[in-house]
């Protein structure tokens, strides 16, 4: 069996050209093969063996073995059924699909070909995330009562997908689906029910604050937008306790703040290669098999909240 698995990408998108190929060529079990794009002439030259001028022609070739899918929103479940139906195993990037209906279509595809689906939130490779979880399954926050994450940025950039309703743009979606995952992560379960506030331009929302509220209590604050100056941040608390975790979904070093009743530890977060991780973490799972560490009731679970977010968005 070979110790390297070939990887084609569908599509040049900003994140893969900024941040996964690059994490591909770093990975030691990992080979960029193969880049498909409408635009495949305007691709940088011998940065990869092979260059298809379509989707579907990458998805033919038979040396590849794994998928990354960047594309629009609106278009990850008709490529990720297709990528897996070519018998391919697939990283999709966040979000999975629009809804957990989609989702669900997607894990049942997975299932048929006996290949791997797992969306792509690189942030959960980071030392911070494991730090995070270790102070978690320590019980040093006691009984959890309230959680609150937020990651927004401002969006200068024009023409980008992320401001297009019909792509699937929109503030949730781009960046609300970390504090999401991050909430998800924590609570490990769905809320009894969601109040969301809302600000739109052009038919998406850039600035949105929901309150998720839990069988036993617990009240969880996620907040997005791209209207406005950066924020990444979360917080978790507890009758014991409250850990402070800035910069959540990056993988830079720095520390967590853990304040308990004798006073604030700072505990250190080392630098992580989030995106190096997660395609290295992958590899291992396509050259012998296991559980990937994002599972797909995970991503389920994850976007039936955000259904719940965008049903009371609109009313």
């Amino acid at each position: 069996m070979t110790d390297i698995v070939n990887w084609g990408v569908l599509g040049y998108a900003r994140i893969a050209r900024l941040s996964v190929i690059p994490a591909i060529g770093r990975a030691s079990n990992a080979r960029l093969l193969g880049v498909a794009s409408r635009n495949a002439g305007e691709l940088p030259a011998k940065e990869w063996e092979r260059t298809y001028d379509s989707y579907d022609a990458l998805l033919a070739d038979d040396d590849i073995q794994a998928v990354y899918i960047p594309l629009p929103n609106s278009l990850h479940k008709d490529w990720v059924i297709k990528a897996l139906k070519a018998g391919k195993h697939v990283l999709c990037e966040k979000p999975l699909g629009l809804t957990a209906a989609e989702a669900q279509e997607m894990q049942q595809a997975a299932q048929a070909q006996q290949r791997i689906l797992m969306e792509a939130f690189m942030y959960r490779y980071t030392d911070r995330m494991q730090v995070v979880k270790e102070i978690l399954d320590s019980g040093a926050l006691g009984d959890l009562r309230h959680i609150n994450a937020s990651f927004r940025f401002l969006l200068d950039r024009p023409n980008t997908i992320k401001a297009k309703p019909e792509l699937g743009g929109g503030a949730l979606y781009d960046v609300g689906c970390y504090p999401v995952n991050f909430v998800g992560m924590v609570t490990g379960r769905l809320p009894l029910r969601c109040k969301a506030l809302v600000e739109t331009e052009q038919g998406v929302d850039t600035n949105l604050s929901a309150l998720l509220q839990y069988d036993d209590g617990l009240i969880a604050n996620i907040h997005c937008g791209f209207n406005a100056f950066s924020r990444i941040y979360a917080e978790i608390i507890g009758t014991k306790g409250m850990l402070r975790i800035d910069n959540t979904f990056l993988d830079d070093a720095g520390e967590v703040y853990l304040h308990q009743a004798e006073g604030v530890r700072a505990i250190p977060v080392a630098e992580s290669d989030r995106y190096k991780a997660e395609i290295t973490h992958f590899s291992d799972a396509v050259l012998d098999p296991s559980a990937p560490l994002l599972s797909l009731d995970e991503s389920i679970m994850n976007l039936k909240v955000m259904d719940m977010i965008r049903k009371d968005m609109q009313g």
